[in-house]
């Protein structure tokens, strides 16, 4: 048997949990220079992060290493500022409503995350127990893509920005991450401008079809949003939105030319200067 046909057959997944009985060998792994092992609580979990086809990579030598996520329970809801991407350091999120409904998670991109050998992956199961759920390994993968990915937006922006992030935090709070996206346009994308010049912007909410179809209420509470979201970011001194072009509109109609011109809100982009 390949060696990656072992580790699948033993059901090796992004998103799989290590069981407690691989820990100690994990152990030296688990580890900073110069530290001690990190210490694995028992309600938290150890993630698996790589992408699945590299988990189950035929060949040994092609992908000797798996990422791990240590992920800690904290008591109490997800912080707003820590959820669906909006930090691209830190995650609150709940890891499989489906088995765990109120359990909520929390981890740090770089200070949580660990390479260890594949080669134990032949030797135990993941925990038969916990696992993520397809939602959350998806939104884990998206965050760890954004940290490379996000847009680099200018510091006279965030820094005209920074006074509305409250406003605009209450603004999305009530949305799900998977029903709409936020999108914006901004004309001098590339340009630190002057006291007195203004940043021209455009927001586009982008509503999944089906919702946007089908879910008169989630609409509804998505043009909510927007009035307020577009309101924030209008009260910015130095910021203009161009009310006639912005609206809320169907995933099924943004145009692919409108995608490249925009990029995705997130409020990472405002969060370089943060410790």
């Amino acid at each position: 048997m390949a060696f990656g046909d072992d580790v699948a057959q033993r059901g090796w997944q992004t998103g799989s949990v290590l069981p407690a009985d691989l820990l100690p060998a994990l152990a030296p792994h688990l580890s900073r220079p110069g530290q001690a092992a990190a210490a694995i609580g028992e309600d938290d979990w150890l993630l698996v992060v790589s992408q699945t086809c590299d988990i189950v990579a035929s060949r040994f030598e092609a992908e000797p290493f798996v990422e791990v996520l240590h992920a800690h329970r904290r008591e109490g809801k997800p912080r707003r500022e820590f959820v669906d991407l909006r930090s691209t350091r830190q995650i609150d999120f709940r890891p499989n409503p489906g088995t765990h409904k109120d359990l909520v998670l929390t981890a740090h991109a770089i200070g949580d995350r660990y390479i260890v050998p594949r080669e134990w992956f032949t030797q135990h199961e993941p925990d038969p127990k916990r696992h993520l759920s397809v939602d959350a390994a998806r939104r884990l993968l998206a965050w760890y893509a954004l940290r490379a990915a996000r847009p680099s937006w200018p510091d006279e922006l965030e820094r005209r920005l920074r006074g509305a992030k409250p406003a605009l935090l209450d603004a999305l709070t009530p949305l799900a991450d998977d029903i709409a996206e936020v999108r914006v346009a901004i004309d001098e994308r590339d340009e630190e401008l002057p006291a007195g010049q203004p940043y021209h912007m455009v927001v586009f909410f982008v509503v999944d079809e089906d919702v946007w179809n089908a879910d008169v209420p989630g609409r509804a509470a998505i043009y909510d949003a927007f009035t307020r979201f577009v309101a924030a970011l209008s009260g910015c001194n130095g910021i203009e939105v161009n009310t006639d072009r912005s609206e809320v509109v169907s995933g099924a109609v943004l145009t692919w030319q409108e995608a490249r011109a925009t990029d995705e809100w997130n409020f990472a982009n405002l969060s370089h200067r943060e410790p």
